[in-house]
């Protein structure tokens, strides 16, 4: 079938309309020589209405001064009443004794479309009126008839092949299976000027913590320590204090190594690290301390927060009154190297955590072998959608986990995708129950974004945009998914380049990426171009996808719009059960008399 802009086709011929009177106009010449043009035709749906462009012309010299000559338009669907659809209007008064051929003229025409109207017949009658006085005098009207050469006859239907677009949107597992620590923090402090660990400190409590550290082994990955020093002395003797105390516990750290004979691959790596002349401890200590008065630490505030260097500073505090207190409560604790160890938190090697899963399914192993996150991580891992769903029942069981339940839904569809039709609704119904629980529980993006896929899949577009606007999430899946859905209701809509905008942010889904072609294919059938491109390379990367019946459909309306019977009937033959509609559908119109389009379509 090409793009349908048919030459101009002679009417009837004489007496097929018929009139009576109006005697000084030649109707039945009118009506055998009148030309017409009908594009698209087959007519053709977009959206929610059929929209084409009806061309008539006059032969010069045939209407007089008075009167007006009428076509008038109906559809007359097979199983329905006829539509009157609109009128083209020709005044004697403009085109009386022409000398030349009167203009065509040209209406835009439009009906909305029900199901009832795709198979039927454009159709129109001539109507003679003759006025006198602004009063209609005569008027004679023809009968309704087919329009010729098979114009206007039923109507396309390709905009409603869009196909619904369920992703398996899965959450977060929640289990963290990169390398994790555990921080302890041991402080050890110094005596005014002094570098040098005491003692009292490696025996006393801090000193007692690291030992036992040391001595139980634990995997550690670094320990870094920081030093500094009270405001006291010169900038030299500041940096020096602060790089020294670091070293003087990662020295006792090291002897500590060595004694309790922890291998040197197991040794962590040690950072040190000197704060020189900062205020920000010392402040920090002022504030939280109760041995001062208020305006004592308004005083001593004004000093550190005001002009100078740290070393002017220092000497403008010794001179306050409050000085005394400041040396006994704010400088010692100033004088200090903090350790920060962070050590390997103890974790199950995945291996151990599939296996583990694997016998909870199967009910070898006590729930609580592994925690819901490990379970849940290792679902994400199994290669085998029915074992995957048993690893989900089984965190369901556990804790009634809302994840588990999202990703078990997840799981039926994605077991739908590779389903029959009739399967595929069982297990998205199956499905719809969970992701409600999900939504509710825990307000989960991605529960709502299945829900909108499996709404769509039942035909309720509405509540499917009700739970994609709640599905908002940076999750590229459920944006793929958002994207999908709103590229759907546009395609339905009519919105092509809208629906293009949409799939071409959702994924490289096989449906998603035939939605994208049908929305190329309509975008091109609807302003008349002949490039159909883009729309056989959406299709293309959907039957790479997967092996995609709707995008050989499609491919084969391309071949048909350009002629191309045999790619088209290789198309159909790919369709698989596709090929009955083909059968039927007036893309193929040019085709239903071919006998291998016949023989494709049994």
């Amino acid at each position: 079938m090409n793009k349908y802009t048919s030459a101009l086709s002679t009417v009837l011929a004489a007496g097929t309309l018929f009139f009576t009177n109006c005697s000084n106009v030649d109707v039945n010449k009118m009506a055998e020589e009148q030309g017409m043009t009908i594009n698209p035709s087959p007519l053709e749906l977009h959206g929610d209405s059929v929209v084409f462009d009806i061309e008539t012309k006059l032969p010069p010299k045939l209407l007089k001064k008075g009167y007006t000559y009428d076509v008038v338009v109906q559809y007359n669907p097979n199983d329905a009443e006829p539509i009157e659809v609109g009128v083209v209007s020709f005044n004697g008064d403009d085109y009386a004794d022409a000398p030349e051929a009167t203009p065509a003229l040209s209406e835009r025409m439009a009906f909305g479309y029900e199901d009832k109207f795709e198979r039927g017949q454009l159709e129109y009658l001539g109507r003679a009126t003759k006025v006198k006085n602004q009063k209609v005098k005569e008027s004679n009207d023809g009968a309704f008839a087919a329009m010729p050469n098979g114009l206007g006859q039923g109507v396309v239907t390709t905009s409603k092949n869009y196909q619904p677009v369920f992703i398996a949107n899965y959450a977060d597992h929640g289990y963290n299976d990169a390398e994790e620590y555990t921080p302890t923090n041991v402080d050890f402090f110094f005596l005014q000027g002094s570098s040098a660990l005491r003692y009292s400190e490696k025996r006393g409590e801090q000193g007692k913590a690291l030992t036992e550290y040391v001595s139980a082994s634990n995997p550690t990955r670094t320990v870094t320590i920081t030093g500094s020093h009270s405001p006291e002395g010169s900038t030299e003797a500041n940096t020096k204090l602060a790089n020294k105390r670091p070293e003087a516990v990662q020295s006792y750290y090291e002897s500590l190594l060595k004694k309790y004979k922890v291998e040197e691959d197991q040794a962590p790596q040690f950072v040190t690290k000197p704060v020189v002349e900062n205020w920000s401890a010392f402040k920090a200590i002022l504030k939280d301390s109760d041995k001062f008065t208020d305006a004592e630490k308004d005083e001593i505030l004004s000093v550190v927060n005001g002009s100078g260097d740290f070393v002017s500073k220092q000497l403008k505090l010794q001179s306050l009154a409050s000085y005394k207190k400041l040396f006994r409560y704010v400088y010692p604790p100033l004088r200090n190297a903090k350790s920060e160890i962070l050590e390997i938190k103890d974790k199950l090697d995945p291996e151990v955590i599939k296996s583990r899963a694997t016998s909870i399914a199967d009910g070898q192993m006590a729930l609580d072998s592994l925690s819901t996150p490990e379970l849940l991580y290792a679902a994400q891992f199994a290669t085998d959608l029915d074992a995957k769903v048993k690893i989900y029942e089984a965190a369901i069981r556990k804790d009634d986990s809302a994840i588990a339940h999202n990703n078990l839904g997840a799981t039926y569809f994605a077991q739908a995708k590779a389903a029959d039709a009739d399967a595929a609704a069982a297990l998205i119904e199956k499905a719809i129950p969970h992701f409600e629980t999900a939504a509710k529980s825990n307000s989960m993006p991605e529960a709502y974004a299945n829900l909108a896929g499996a709404k769509l899949m039942k035909g309720d577009v509405e509540g499917a945009q009700a739970d994609i606007a709640k599905a908002n999430s940076s999750n590229p899946s459920v944006a793929a998914t958002t994207n999908a859905v709103k590229g759907y209701v546009a395609l339905s809509e009519g919105d092509y380049d809208g629906a293009i905008q949409y799939f071409s942010s959702a994924g490289d889904d096989a449906t998603v990426l035939y939605n994208k072609g049908l929305a190329y294919l309509l975008k091109a059938e609807k302003s008349g171009a002949t490039d159909f491109s883009q729309a056989t390379s959406a299709f293309g990367e959907s039957i790479n996808a997967k092996d995609n019946a709707w995008a050989h459909y499609g491919n084969a309306i391309v071949a048909a719009r350009q002629s191309k019977a045999d790619d088209a009937i290789k198309e159909i033959k790919a369709a698989g059960d596709l090929k009955t509609k083909a059968a039927q559908d007036l893309e193929f119109f040019s085709l239903w008399e071919n006998a291998d389009f016949q023989a494709a379509t049994k």
